[in-house]
């Protein structure tokens, strides 16, 4: 039954919805032919071309102006990346679009890991300190050991020494002294004991003396003379052997006790020094332990973030997608739970009170855009206003289209929008479109720009004559999005037409050559020509360079890994130089570098 109701339902709407559409089809074909009426009934006067159709050449003024789209972004901003050594899941995060104040926790990184290299760490350190402790200790005992060892050196040298000065001034005298002494008394007994032998032997031819008495003073002379022999020879010995002995001997004595002592210093400096590295080893090893233990502190602190400064938050994965990136890593948007890198962008805190719109322009225009030229915005979301600015910088690399076009280069530029953001009506990456007025043009003729045709090098105008239209060549010169200018070929009050014309409105549909050569530039206008286009570039060269900003580059999310590492190893002047050589090389400046790059732009802030 329900299912009846249903189709009957079902069938009673699709009729309502084809009545609406034969009602609609019919009034598409009552103005199809009220129009087609209009047309016939002006035809007549103007070959059948309609008034908006076509336009009055005249003389005035216009600006030249490029379009460009892009969204909008903070003057300045605070990036939050992930200070960590490794990946860490995030265990808390910010809604994205509150408003914090300073302080704030903005994001908890899982710190679990962090805590246990930590706990593991302290006892590290605690060992360390303790190896420390000990070999301080050693070493200390080792100075105590090398003092005693030394003095012990010192001692046996001081000995050693007294012992050769006693050796040389009291002993060897003595000794002398002793060996003279006992010659002398040896000469004196001989002398003494021949005297009484030749008194013993008168007495002895006189009788008055025994035999045995003559005999026993013989014996005692001999004995005298061997003793004065011995005591020659004893003094002999001494002199030519026993002194010189005792004196190698004593001299010997010290030089060793010298060198005991040589060798004791150099023992003592090598233990001290053994001791002393060791101490030094235990110090650094301690140092390294500690420094490892403050980093993973630091490590344990940057785990929780805070903001620094108040603002409004915006995820990293926000800020890629608006720019048109593709996550291809899967790890999506920022989230509980979500794996963060190192070096990765978290959150941006944009300072909305200053906003700037952040556009692309093709290559071709690149070099024509200089920093201070007036540019007007609009806003997606606030199509009610239009909001001026200047041009504050402009890329210094291309970025490519990426996979969609490869082939396509756009540089970025950064438009200041003046009288900062009341209300805080603009936010970051709002959809913008951007016209920037690169010069105006006076005084000239001008045609719209659809009223222009090609035919390969030739430009030419269906020009109003007898109630139809000619293909009239003309040359043209400077142009905007929506007004080229009339260097030749036509006069001020002709009437084109902005439509390709139909058979029945044609006159000629051939261009003569005498028409194209009229046109063509004389010697004088070639000449002026040149100097015009010489002055130029001369004041394109000799505008200010918009300001490289180093920590920019260093720090665009956009740029490959690889290159982000070349960076970190490069002074601050080396990335100027480079920036400055890619952008000699910007299309419009004489230079091929940039037009061929692939690398994203470098001063994304």
């Amino acid at each position: 039954m329900g299912g009846s109701v249903n189709g009957r339902d079902g069938r009673r709407r699709w009729g309502g919805v084809r009545r609406w559409a034969v009602a609609l089809v019919s009034v598409i074909a009552l103005a199809a032919v009220a129009m087609a009426a209009a047309r016939l009934a002006d035809g007549g006067e103007r070959g059948g071309a309609s008034g908006p159709d076509l336009h009055t050449v005249s003389a005035g003024s216009f600006e030249i102006i490029v379009s460009a789209s892009g969204e909008l972004e903070a003057a300045k901003q605070t990036e939050i990346r992930s200070e960590l050594e490794s990946p860490a899941d995030i265990v808390e995060i910010v809604d994205e679009g509150a408003r914090v104040e300073q302080g704030d926790v903005l994001v908890r990184l899982n710190d679990e890991s962090i805590r246990t290299k930590i706990e593991d760490q302290l006892l590290s350190v605690e060992a360390a300190r303790s190896d420390l402790v000990g070999a301080e200790n050693a070493l200390a005992i080792q100075m105590n050991e090398n003092d005693a060892a030394l003095r012990q050196a010192l001692l046996k040298v001081e000995l050693a020494e007294i012992d050769l000065e006693k050796w040389v001034e009291g002993e060897v005298p003595k000794k002398r002294l002793e060996l003279r002494t006992n010659l002398e008394k040896a000469e004196r007994d001989k002398e003494r004991l021949e005297e009484k032998l030749e008194r013993s032997r008168d007495l002895y031819a006189k009788s008055f003396l025994s035999k045995d008495e003559l005999q026993q003073d013989e014996i005692r002379y001999l004995e005298a003379a061997a003793a004065l022999e011995r005591a020659r020879k004893d003094q002999e010995v001494y002199e030519t052997y026993e002194h010189e002995r005792d004196r190698k001997k004593k001299e010997s004595d010290v030089e060793e006790a010298r060198a005991e002592l040589e060798r004791v210093k150099r023992l003592n400096e090598s233990r001290l020094a053994s001791k002393e590295a060791d101490v030094t080893n235990k110090r650094r090893q301690l140092a390294i332990r500690e420094d490892r233990l403050a980093k993973l502190q630091e490590q344990l602190e940057a785990a929780t973030m805070r903001a620094p400064t108040a603002g409004l938050v915006v995820y990293g994965t926000s800020i890629g997608n608006s720019r048109g990136f593709v996550m291809i890593n899967g790890d999506g948007p920022m989230q509980i739970g979500r794996t963060v890198r190192p070096n990765e962008l978290i959150i941006v805190l944009p300072d909305t009170s200053r906003m700037l719109a952040s556009v692309r322009v093709h290559e071709s225009v690149a070099g024509r855009i200089r920093p201070g030229q007036r540019a007007t915005v609009r806003v997606d979301a606030i199509r009610d206003r239009v909001f001026s600015g200047q041009v504050q910088s402009v890329s210094v690399l291309a970025e490519s289209g990426g996979w969609r076009d490869p082939n396509l280069r756009e540089y970025t530029v950064k438009i200041a929008l003046d009288g900062g953001n009341p209300g805080q009506a603009l936010k970051p990456s709002m959809r913008a479109d951007a016209e920037i007025v690169l010069g105006e043009v006076a005084g000239a003729l001008a045609a719209p720009i659809q009223a222009v045709f090609h035919e390969g090098d030739v430009a030419f105008v269906y020009a109003e004559r007898g109630g139809k239209f000619e293909k009239r060549p003309v040359r043209t010169g400077r142009q905007s999005a929506t007004m080229v200018e009339i260097v030749k070929g036509l006069d001020e009050g002709a009437v084109v037409l902005l439509r390709e014309p139909s058979p029945g409105e044609i006159l000629n549909q051939e261009i003569s050559p005498a028409a194209i050569a009229a046109i063509q530039p004389t010697p004088e206008e070639i000449k002026a020509a040149e100097e015009a286009r010489r002055a130029e570039q001369e004041a394109l060269a000799a505008a200010s360079e918009p300001e490289i900003d180093v920590e920019a580059i260093r720090n665009n999310p956009n740029l490959p890994e690889q290159v982000k590492e070349r960076l970190k190893k490069m002074t601050d002047d080396e990335i100027r130089k480079m920036a400055k050589r890619f952008s000699s090389g910007r299309p419009g400046q004489g230079g091929q570098g940039g037009a061929g790059r692939v690398q994203r732009p470098a001063s994304d802030n």
